[in-house]
């Protein structure tokens, strides 16, 4: 059993319809592989880019030198009550 489906158009603009469908159905599969190409370069940049910057953000520096290497701070360690210990 078959289905036969009928315009009531004229044939110019039926094929005037189905020419727009198929243009803008290639306009979007043509966008769709300009944004995946676009993507796949952008990762292949940034991966290269990390390749050849420098490894400062994998191993960050340590901290300066205080500004008075020579002086130190002295601590005593006291009990809880705050009296000293004396050792004899």
């Amino acid at each position: 059993m078959g289905m036969l489906i009928t315009y009531r158009s004229s044939g110019w603009r039926a094929l005037l319809g189905l020419a727009a469908v198929l243009t803008a159905s290639l306009f979007a599969v043509v966008a769709a592989v300009a944004l995946v190409i676009i993507a796949a370069a952008v990762g292949v940049v940034r991966v290269l880019a990390r390749a050849v910057s420098p490894l400062s953000r994998r191993h960050p520096t340590p901290p300066p030198p205080t500004p008075w290497p020579q002086e130190t701070i002295e601590a005593t360690v006291v009990n809880p009550q705050g009296v000293r210990r004396v050792r004899r």
